[in-house]
């Protein structure tokens, strides 16, 4: 099956920083976020305990960036 795309506006890639050019990839098992100018791909959590063990709720920690899962819409 191939994968369902959509592009994430505004966002940068990780690894070579490119603008609007990162993708969500959709299956109906699994979801991963590609970039496609320079190849990276990033999974994303399957369960709520590795959410957990991600982000802290802690003051200190307010202003890093924290994970976030996508649900596509059907």
């Amino acid at each position: 099956m191939t994968p369902k795309k959509r592009f994430i506006a505004g966002a940068k890639c990780t690894k070579c920083n490119a603008l609007d050019r990162v993708v969500l990839l959709t299956t109906p098992d699994d979801e991963w976020i590609e970039c496609v100018e320079c190849g990276a791909s990033e999974r994303r959590p399957t369960s709520i305990d590795q959410l957990e063990n991600t982000v802290t709720n802690s003051p200190s920690k307010a202003d890093e960036v924290g994970v976030v899962q996508f649900k596509p819409l059907r």
